[in-house]
């Protein structure tokens, strides 16, 4: 009749009694329940009879072995097999909120170390490596239903695409951090999304071999993109790819080897899976799935370049670029020759008397007029 009632401070702690058969019978109460010594007391609060509760095993006590038992979830006689757990444990990653490294891996840790120490497994970690996510915010806001803010991933899904909608969440920035979701930015991603489509549909695909300063950006990208992957730097990671593209684009004749675009496309498959898979079968021609096929690799070989890219400024605005030898891009007269005879450089240059070269080796030159 008292309801919920708290032990007087005096009482505690309650101690659980010895108990000597502990083992569940089915009934959905735990062991506690069958022992009337402990649970029938005297209401502290009224002086009548009270049921003190026999629950007292945190839930997340029951769930700290779930691990141990999805490989061997087809076993009968006992709760995991210890060959079978040998050969697919300890877990490899963990990946969940921050909420989980104090409560839920705790006591997976401590029943892990107990049952090591029993002999029944050969491991006394079961999480060697552990990624706290972060959580995404809208508009600079914490999402809550309360303030009719949560992002309902059907509605972008069906404006811009999955693939746009994927691409922009992992853009959005590094995995443990609380980025924020605006309608703007997925825009910018879709105008990407459209690009990639353009340069793979109006690419005049070749057999030849790829420029040395293609070939360079590729096998730079394809390192980048695989190690960001790895740790979980996925925004880094299609940042890469973005740069990679704007290499290809710069190639006015269009003219691209199929290895490269092979490639490109690969990069793309863990982000945009639909995309990918379309222009590697329809455009690119192979017989089986993107999903099927081997990550790229990269030449060591091919990553440091010979070659520095000199920006190009008049008055400090960037007008154009040079792709030049790392020799040749120290030598200011000759940076300065190739730089006027650029087309894009030479009308801003015209009927302009120039004041001042300034320059930087190795990196720019700035014409001021």
């Amino acid at each position: 009749k008292c309801d919920w009632v708290a032990v007087p401070e005096k009482e505690l702690p309650v101690l659980l009694p010895n108990i000597s058969d502990y083992k569940p019978e089915g009934t959905g109460k735990g062991p506690l329940a069958n022992h009337k010594e402990f649970y029938q007391v005297t209401c502290p609060k009224c002086g009548g009879d009270a049921t003190r509760e026999t629950d007292v095993m945190d839930t997340f006590v029951d769930s700290s072995w779930y691990f141990l038992r999805y490989p061997s979830s087809n076993i009968e006689s006992a709760p995991f097999d210890k060959e079978i757990t040998k050969r697919w444990l300890p877990v490899d990653l963990y990946f969940g909120g921050a909420e989980h490294s104090v409560l839920h891996l705790m006591y997976a840790r401590f029943v892990t170390k107990v049952l090591h120490d029993l002999k029944l497994l050969d491991f006394d970690e079961p999480f060697p490596k552990f990624f706290a996510h972060g959580l995404m915010i809208k508009d600079g806001v914490k999402m809550s239903k309360s303030k009719g803010n949560v992002i309902n991933p059907d509605q972008y899904v069906s404006k811009f695409g999955a693939d746009t909608l994927r691409l922009y969440v992992m853009f959005l920035g590094p995995m443990d951090a609380s980025p924020d979701f605006r309608d703007s930015g997925i825009e910018g991603m879709q105008r990407f999304v459209a690009r990639l489509w353009k340069l793979f549909n109006e690419a005049s695909i070749t057999d030849g071999q790829p420029s040395k300063e293609v070939a360079h950006k590729l096998n730079q990208t394809v390192k980048k993109v695989t190690e960001d992957m790895y740790n979980f730097k996925y925004n880094t990671a299609i940042a890469s790819i973005m740069e990679l593209m704007n290499t290809l684009e710069d190639n006015k004749t269009r003219n691209l080897s199929a290895s490269i675009l092979k490639s490109l496309a690969l990069l793309l498959a863990p982000f945009a899976p639909h995309l990918a898979e379309e222009v590697w079968v329809k455009i690119l021609g192979q017989p089986f799935s993107i999903h099927k096929a081997n990550w790229p690799k990269y030449d060591n070989s091919l990553i440091g370049s010979d070659t520095v890219t000199i920006i190009i400024q008049v008055n400090g605005k960037l007008r154009s670029h040079l792709v030049v030898s790392n020799k040749q891009s120290t030598k200011k007269e000759d940076i300065e020759t190739l730089s006027k005879k650029d087309e894009n450089v030479a009308k801003w240059l015209k009927n302009h008397g120039i004041k001042k070269v300034i320059f930087v080796s190795g990196k720019l030159i700035n014409f001021v007029i």
